[in-house]
C-alpha cells in the first residue's frame, strides 16, 4: 500500500465482503477500498479470489436450488395469510394540541396546532 490515507490490508480484508455485497455505509469508504485495490496487488487478488467464490456459490445455487412448489402449498399458504390477516387487529388514536402564544402588544398571535396519529397492531393469538 502506497496512500498514506488509504485503509490498511487488516481493515479491508475485514469488511471484504461488504464491499463486494455493496454495503459499506459510505461513498467514501467505497472510493477508498477502489483506491486500496488500485494500490495493493495482494487485496486486489483477494477480492478477484472472494469475488469468483461468491459468483461460483451462488450458480451452483441458482443450479440447484429451482424446484416449483407445489400448488397446495400455495393454496395452504394463502389461506393461512388471510386467516392471519383477518385475526390482526389494527387501532388508530389520533390527538391534537393547540398551542396559543402572544406578543408583549397583546395584537399578534401565533397559533400552532400539532395532530398526531398512532397506530397500533395487536398481533393475533391463538383462540380469539
Amino acid at each position: 500500500m502506497h496512500n498514506a490515507n488509504a485503509l490498511p490490508c487488516d481493515q479491508i480484508q475485514e469488511a471484504l465482503f461488504l464491499y463486494i455485497d455493496h454495503e459499506l455505509p459510505t461513498e467514501q469508504e467505497y472510493w477508498s477500498f477502489q483506491i486500496h485495490f488500485k494500490e495493493c496487488p495482494d487485496c486486489a487478488a483477494v477480492l478477484i479470489y472472494e469475488s469468483n467464490a461468491l459468483s461460483l456459490m451462488q450458480d451452483l445455487l441458482r443450479g440447484s436450488c429451482n424446484e416449483e412448489a407445489p400448488q397446495d402449498l400455495h393454496e395452504r399458504i394463502r389461506q393461512q395469510t388471510e386467516a392471519l390477516a383477518g385475526q390482526t387487529q389494527v387501532q388508530f388514536f389520533s390527538s391534537s394540541t393547540t398551542i396559543t402564544n402572544f406578543t408583549f402588544d397583546g395584537t399578534t398571535s401565533i397559533q400552532v396546532t400539532q395532530e398526531v396519529t398512532h397506530e397500533i397492531r395487536h398481533d393475533f393469538t391463538e383462540g380469539e
